[in-house]
């Protein structure tokens, strides 16, 4: 599957996604589209994150604590590992990072990647969001 995420101020990225994370991509395809604000995730570094509400949350697959530029992830409050206080988001990373969060580092499902050919684009963005702060941000599907 193939998604487009366009940025209010400018931009817009496409995203594939990975065969190794099938439930993910699907519960993502299931709420398309989805209009968000994205947010710059310090706690990773070089991410910036979309804060969703899956009605269907994808199991744990294809995970990593480690993520490299134009990887999309997906990250929830595991059941087994977490107290859940309800956080749920989609992330994009523009550089090469240990995922983290407040309680340390965080596996999360690599369920996509960034045109390599928009690598310039997404830095773009990304400095963007962290200098200039939230914008909106829609995802919708562009290949079944």
């Amino acid at each position: 599957m193939k998604f487009e995420i366009g940025f209010q101020r400018g931009g817009a990225l496409t995203m594939t996604t990975l065969a190794e994370a099938p439930k993910t991509a699907a519960a993502l395809r299931s709420e398309v589209p989805v209009a968000t604000s994205v947010l710059q995730a310090r706690w990773s570094g070089r991410e910036f994150a979309l804060p969703v509400a899956f009605k269907d949350k994808p199991p744990r697959e294809n995970q990593s604590i480690r993520a490299n530029i134009g990887d999309v992830i997906y990250f929830q409050e595991w059941s087994d590992g977490y107290d859940r206080t309800g956080f749920e988001n989609i992330g994009i990373f523009y550089g090469p990072e240990i995922v983290r969060e407040w309680r340390g580092d965080a596996p999360v499902n690599v369920f996509g990647r960034i045109d390599p050919a928009q690598y310039d684009l997404l830095r773009q963005i990304g400095d963007r969001v962290w200098r200039q702060g939230s914008e909106s941000v829609t995802v919708r599907l562009i290949e079944d």
